[in-house]
């Protein structure tokens, strides 16, 4: 639960105002809207790399601010745009310095299907990585970064723009990790492509740190507003 979020990086210059959001257990909800509307911005709050002005978040109605930023790290896996890569193996960036088995982290990649691209690997999960994983193709990386979130078995999903950049080699590949990552799961997914949130049960249009829209696809295209808009553009620069 968001409750009268209000957050700026100046003090007297507020980007989120009032807003407020309740998201229950289990759902998929989106945030799209225009860039500097703030999407990131409450994905960064909840995560606590941002201390609230005013308001609070709440995580099964207690406020993130009494639970620890490891336990919250924990519970809250968050994926990126660009997926971050480090130094080691690819069974070090899996693991990320938990405390788990080689075998959990076969069974993470094999989840999310990276473990079909990692067996074709020269020395499979011991093969190097080097810093950022530029030997990797971006679909490859991002799938690295999805078994590194699930291995950690994570309560609540962020996605933060996560298929911006996916190479159509792997796209397909990508959008199904997701779905079954989502499953079982609370998931706010920050989009900028529409087209990969057309099933979540409710979406919030924002706009300078307001929410103006919220409903399903299909009553957002009903309402003939700014998520119409923003879908008819983006349909009609793919036709282009």
């Amino acid at each position: 639960t968001f409750a009268d979020v209000n957050f700026g990086y100046l003090k007297d210059q507020t980007i989120i105002n009032d807003f407020s959001l309740h998201v229950h257990a289990g759902q998929t909800v989106a945030i799209v809207g225009p860039t500097g509307a703030g999407k990131t911005t409450i994905v960064k709050l909840l995560m606590r790399f941002y201390e609230l002005n005013s308001g609070s978040i709440l995580i099964d109605g207690k406020d993130i601010r009494d639970y620890s930023k490891k336990a919250l790290h924990k519970n809250v896996g968050l994926v990126l745009q660009e997926p971050f890569l480090y130094h080691g193996t690819v069974k070090s960036n899996i693991k990320m310095y938990q405390d788990i088995s080689d075998d959990a982290v076969q069974a993470a990649a094999a989840f999310v299907d990276a473990d079909q691209f990692i067996q074709k690997l020269p020395d499979k999960y011991e093969t190097k990585v080097t810093e950022r994983g530029l030997s990797f193709s971006t679909g490859q990386r991002q799938l690295l970064a999805f078994a590194r979130t699930v291995a950690s078995q994570p309560k609540i999903l962020i996605l933060d723009e996560a298929t911006a950049n996916i190479d159509s080699e792997t796209e397909n590949t990508v959008q199904e990790s997701l779905k079954k990552m989502r499953q079982g799961r609370t998931t706010i997914a920050i989009a900028h492509r529409l087209s990969t949130i057309q099933d979540a049960d409710c979406i919030y249009v924002l706009d300078k740190g307001k929410i103006i829209e919220s409903g399903t696809h299909d009553e957002l295209l009903s309402l003939k507003g700014t998520y119409h808009r923003m879908y008819q553009l983006q349909a009609g620069m793919m036709e282009n």
